[in-house]
């Protein structure tokens, strides 16, 4: 009959057997090496098996390590007043050999595993991430590859962290060593840790905290690098940039010249609907034309000369085109670190109080760019299946619904319930045929997303530090309706119904204390602004730039991103 084969963790076994007993030969440790060597999953089942030997030997106490004074009692006379006869000096020899050998062997192999683990660089996927995936959607592009890592530890913020070759926007945190990429835009980035980097687009990207430095040999191909309060443009050059804790940016050009400008501080779009009745409708910062659907009139203002009425028919719209993207995470609705959305709406909401269970589901459109997943909204919501998107849950009924991507964790809604609970206001004081000042703001410097209700915050939801937004595209974007189809049509399927004005679309986060004194100036009857805007958007144009060549150094404030001498 024959004997079953043995398996790996019997020859093992055996082996160390051999070994402990001082009976194993020179082949068989040489085997037994390899065995362990090969197969670091039996190490443990060795050890184990070893510890047990030794500590049945005498040499050890149970729950203590084996110490040179032990091994050495184990090899002095035995005290001869003992009734119990001493062993032969040859077995008190082979023993302590076997526990010479054994701890030996367990160091080594320890030893062995603690450096083996320590040289093991994190596993890289030699793939793009699967993130973003949206069967509707044509993905972002990838922005950067992994060119060097050293003794790094670092993943990527989300859902479900990987660590990949090949890079689409997200948000890079980095705990130990260094790591560089190589932008597709043309710039080389190398981090230093602890830092916290944002990729954005191929020429963009952002340092939350930390240090790096960049270097970009094409001036025809700019990389601009964003902090909490500058943008640094490279025009061709070499750069260190530092964000402290207290969100303070260090500058120190190397090679070459850079351009530093404090951040945007006011709207990219900004549409007060105050152009005279003849004139067509347009953005007021931009003098982009408004396509007006044909239930959409115009009517006095809420603030100002105008203001829109929608009448909860389909084509109840106003299109507002795309602010010239092109696609996923291009134009000016490209927004990444953070964005606002501000209105002052009444709401003739129709819905009823409870939850709808069938299609269509009555939605009432503030604002919304549909690019698919990666769409932008505000609008009120009453459905049976918002916990899909929900983050975080909610009882389900009536709500007030932000929703945005989220890089590494995917489409969310944050659905404030109207429910007159803590502090947020009831569906009916939504509908009470006033005016009512709505804001939603999404900060990815500190995670916070938030909406704001007549000055006030109402709910908010916080994210990891460093979260950024992937949206923009080619398709445009829309005030009072959802139009997925036919855009030329000016026909949507979720109408509002009631007025909107003053509607005004950040690339930032507004603060609760701008949120509060641009509520008080509509009690006012003023506009956000306090009619200054155009004389902002010149300052904003004018000023503000640092020019810094080879070798200069210059620190800017976190608040104003305005240089500190």
């Amino acid at each position: 009959m024959t004997e079953p084969k043995q398996t790996l963790s019997e020859q093992i076994l055996e082996l160390a057997d051999a070994q402990c007993s001082g009976t194993i030969t020179e082949s068989e440790m040489e085997t037994l090496e390899r065995l362990l060597t090969d197969h670091s999953e039996c190490r443990r089942e060795y050890l184990d098996y070893v510890f047990l030997h030794v500590s049945l030997t005498g040499v050890a106490t149970s729950g203590e390590l084996l110490s040179v004074e032990a091994i050495e009692k184990s090899i002095l006379p035995r005290d001869t007043s003992r009734t119990t006869p001493p062993k032969p000096l040859h077995l008190w020899f082979t023993q302590t050999l076997c526990i010479l050998v054994c701890l030996f062997s367990i160091g080594f192999f320890l030893f062995f595993s603690k450096d083996e683990q320590a040289d093991v660089p994190p596993q890289v996927v030699d793939k793009t991430s699967q993130y973003y995936f949206d069967e509707n959607t044509t993905p972002p592009e990838e922005v950067a590859t992994l060119s060097e890592t050293v003794q790094a530890t670092w993943e990527l913020l989300g859902k479900h962290p990987a660590i990949t070759k090949h890079f689409q926007p997200g948000t890079v945190k980095l705990t130990s060593g260094n790591v560089a990429f190589a932008f597709s835009g043309g710039a080389d980035i190398s981090l230093v840790s602890p830092a916290l980097f944002g990729m954005e687009r191929k020429n963009h990207g952002t340092l939350f905290s930390g240090t790096l430095s960049a270097h970009l040999t094409d001036p025809q191909s700019p990389f601009t690098l964003e902090t909490p309060s500058v943008e640094v443009i490279d025009l061709g050059t070499e750069y260190e940039v530092t964000v402290n804790e207290a969100s303070e940016t260090f500058v120190h050009v190397l090679d070459g010249q850079v351009k530093v400008k404090p951040r945007r501080r006011l709207p990219r779009f900004y549409w007060n609907f105050d152009q005279l009745e003849e004139s067509p409708l347009t953005d007021t910062i931009s003098g982009n034309a408004i396509r007006i659907g044909r239930n959409a009139k115009r009517i006095p203002g809420l603030i100002g000369e105008g203001a829109v009425r929608f009448n909860n028919k389909p084509d109840a719209s106003l299109l507002l085109g795309n602010g010239g993207g092109i696609e996923v995470g291009t134009g000016d609705y490209s927004a990444s670190t953070g964005v606002t959305l501000e209105a002052l709406v009444i709401s003739e909401w129709q819905t009823p109080n409870e939850p709808q269970t069938k299609y269509p589901f009555d939605y009432d459109e503030i604002f919304r760019k549909e690019d698919g997943n990666y769409r932008i909204l505000l609008s009120f919501q009453n459905d049976d299946g918002a916990s899909q998107t929900q983050i975080p849950d909610v009882e389900r009924g009536p709500c007030l619904s932000f929703g945005l991507f989220l890089s590494g964790m995917g489409y969310n809604e944050l659905d404030m319930p109207l429910d007159g609970k803590e502090g947020r206001p009831s569906l009916e004081e939504i509908r009470d045929g006033k005016p009512h000042h709505i804001v939603a703001t999404y900060n990815g410097w500190t995670g916070i997303k938030a909406i704001y209700v007549d000055g006030k915050l109402c709910m908010s939801h916080r994210f990891p530090v460093g979260t950024m937004i992937i949206s923009g595209g080619r398709t445009p974007a829309v005030i009072g309706n959802l139009i997925s189809g036919n855009f030329e049509s000016l026909v949507g399927r979720e109408p509002f119904n009631g007025v909107i004005d003053e509607v005004a679309f950040y690339g930032f986060a507004l603060d609760a204390a701008t949120v509060a004194q641009h509520y008080a100036r509509v009690q006012q009857g003023k506009d956000y602004f306090d009619g200054q805007l155009n004389n902002f958007v010149m300052q904003e144009k004018e000023g503000g730039n640092v020019l810094l060549n080879k070798g200069e150094k210059m620190k800017f404030a976190a608040e104003t991103g305005e240089p500190i001498f």
